[in-house]
């Protein structure tokens, strides 16, 4: 018997490939005339090109910003997997490639894996176009880049492990993702927790091992990089950063991380508002004041702006206000919420909040384990309490206004990154002859 076309429409959308296709479209739409051209730091492109010269260091060093400088040595800061993910590109194509486009095209499959994973539309639309998954990969750059390839592994962990329980596998994901952003190693809290609570006897100990031993082969991997970088296997290199002065200061008075720093990224994830006619509430001056030091964040700024040092999570993505909704007793909620915690711990305790950005990037590292909390947040039938049917009902209107918000940040942030409106170069790029 033949499906009826809305029938048939519904099928297509079942599959993966066509979120991707979608995610694809939109992303390369919203990049504007960027979408062949390269980001304001395109560092991996030529860390792909050092390493594919049989070095470390970068040939091309023009361009310091937000390097790590030792002597007459350029270094990308982070970690190394996008730029090896990179080199088969850069050897058919050279330098000139569009870490934009590859940003697009990671960010296309993530989306396609996140509804390959959990089949839902409106968290795949969620994850897409309404958290900073959006101008990640539309606008590229090397620090959203790294968040970008860690998801496109991460989401296979998750998946080979929660799915699957195929446990070697989940541990290659994720040893992998760690090369890309070493937060994601904290998220084997979630696949350990998971383990324990399914399996409460001593067989835990077999899926336990299978899945620790190709993260613990990642993380050898990233302090050999280390050491043959900079000489020692626990220094990442951020002392030698060529950035922002204020950040730089932060680093060389406190570290890379210490528990003075919980207050301001706790404060910018949750609290933070946009600035308001040139308006900051006082407790981010004494939640930040380390990194504020003779900065003015609100100045000149008419009319209501996103803070480029962050904003609440509730105020960019308001849809998060449906994890309330995860509260059962199950071994996926519990194992996620700490997974969630366990990644997202020593990012609040980081010297930086991840700015210039739009609501809080740092959030996307724990997105497979708040998306598993999404996804399992809403009991069946006589099961369901009355918060969770309300959180049922606003589920849609809080996606709507999601998005709305979204878009509001993109075309803020797109101006920061690319120096003209999204309109202006849109404009450009439909109506000016090739250039």
């Amino acid at each position: 018997m033949n499906q009826s076309l809305p029938a048939r429409i519904t099928r297509l959308f079942q599959h993966p490939l066509v979120w991707t296709v979608l995610a694809f479209i939109t992303y390369a739409t919203a990049a504007s005339g960027m979408w062949l051209q390269q980001s304001l730091a395109p560092h991996y492109i030529h860390l792909a090109d050092a390493l594919l010269h049989g070095q470390l260091h970068l040939l091309n060093t023009e361009n310091l910003y937000d390097l790590l400088v030792v002597g007459d040595r350029a270094y990308v800061a982070g970690s190394p997997l996008p730029a090896v993910l990179l080199m088969p590109i850069i050897a058919l194509l050279n330098v000139s490639f569009s870490d934009i486009l590859f940003s697009i095209i990671v960010g296309a499959i993530n989306v396609g894996l996140v509804h390959a994973i959990f089949h839902r539309p409106w968290l795949t639309i969620l994850f897409g176009l309404a958290t900073p998954h959006l101008y990640m990969a539309a606008l590229g750059s090397v620090w959203l880049t790294a968040h970008l390839v860690a998801l496109l592994f991460a989401l296979p962990a998750l998946y080979f492990g929660w799915r699957r329980e195929r446990w070697l596998l989940a541990g290659l994901m994720l040893g992998l993702a760690g090369l890309a952003r070493p937060s994601l190693w904290f998220g084997s809290v979630f696949f350990a927790a998971y383990i324990l609570l399914r399996r409460r006897d001593r067989s835990a100990w077999r899926p336990l091992l299978a899945f620790a031993l190709p993260v613990a082969a990642g993380v050898a991997v990233h302090l050999a990089y280390n050491a043959a970088r900079f000489g020692d296997p626990l220094d990442f290199g951020y002392a030698y950063t060529a950035g922002a002065p204020n950040v730089i200061a932060t680093y060389a008075r406190y570290g890379g991380f210490h528990p003075r720093f919980l207050s301001c990224n706790l404060s910018v994830a949750f609290l933070n508002p946009p600035i308001i006619n040139g308006y900051v509430p006082p407790f981010l001056y004494r939640a930040c004041d380390y990194l504020l030091e003779g900065v003015t964040v609100g100045e000149g700024v008419t009319g209501i702006t996103p803070n480029p040092l962050g904003m609440s999570l509730l105020l960019a993505t308001p849809a998060f206000l449906l994890l309330l909704g995860a509260r059962a007793r199950t071994p996926a909620i519990a194992a996620a919420w700490l997974g969630v915690l366990a990644v997202m711990l020593p990012l609040w305790s980081y010297h930086n909040t991840g700015s210039a950005q739009f609501g809080y990037r740092y959030w996307m590292d724990a997105a497979p384990f708040w998306l598993l909390l999404l996804a399992c947040s809403y009991p069946p039938g006589a099961t369901a309490g009355r918060l969770d049917r309300l959180l049922e009902r606003l589920r849609w209107p809080l996606l709507l206004l999601s998005l709305a918000v979204s878009a509001w940040g993109y075309l803020w942030i797109y101006r920061i990154f690319v120096g003209r409106s999204w309109f202006w170069e849109t404009y450009l790029y439909l109506f000016t002859p090739y250039r």
